[in-house]
């Protein structure tokens, strides 16, 4: 299922215009800002948008959001574990390319992210994310001592009716598209 699940979202964007793609972006990237605003300034961990995910890096420049701190992943290996640690980022920051062509900050200086924005491939209302599956985000999010609050990011035409999570998947705590902003959590709404 997962992997028919990806096969579709991959289309799905490939099929997409730069414009749209860019309309679409524009329209996720105001609910993660207006979500952003109802907390205090702290550290935002972003992505490096590749192959078709929405761009949501304009948001640090929102005015109302300029107290806050900007961070973006890093793929990090050990002998025995792959994870993510996040470098502080912001706009006139030096780029190097990283693990999967990924560009990542040259100047590494480590931050915890209070708040993460992931993308998602496909998603299910109930937090489930669905990635490229290799688990980096589940990995280290389950590794971390204080868990952030993890904010998905999808087209909304990437949604499953099927619930695909599984007992290791780490779940989202509001999924954001260009229709609307979920919160995946009981009893509240946005």
């Amino acid at each position: 299922m997962k992997r028919s699940l990806r096969q579709s979202a991959l289309a799905y964007r490939n099929q997409l215009q730069l414009d749209e793609s860019h309309a679409l972006s524009q329209d996720i990237s105001i609910s993660v800002s207006t979500l952003l605003q109802t907390f205090q300034p702290c550290t935002v961990g972003l992505f490096y948008p590749t192959r078709g995910e929405p761009n949501v890096l304009g948001i640090m420049n929102n005015l109302a959001l300029n107290a806050f701190l900007w961070a973006l992943p890093v793929c990090c290996e050990s002998p025995t574990e792959h994870f993510l640690q996040f470098a502080q980022f912001a706009p006139d920051l030096e780029l190097e390319v990283g693990r999967y062509d990924i560009p990542v900050p040259k100047s590494k200086s480590w931050v915890q992210p209070s708040v993460l924005i992931v993308p998602c491939l496909a998603f299910h209302r109930k937090g489930a994310r669905l990635g490229y599956g290799a688990g980096w985000y589940d990995r280290t999010l389950s590794q971390m001592s204080h868990k952030p609050l993890v904010v998905g990011v999808a087209y909304a035409s990437t949604e499953s009716t099927y619930d695909f999570s599984e007992k290791h998947d780490v779940l989202l705590d509001y999924i954001a598209t260009e229709r609307e902003l979920i919160s995946t959590r009981p009893g509240c709404s946005q």
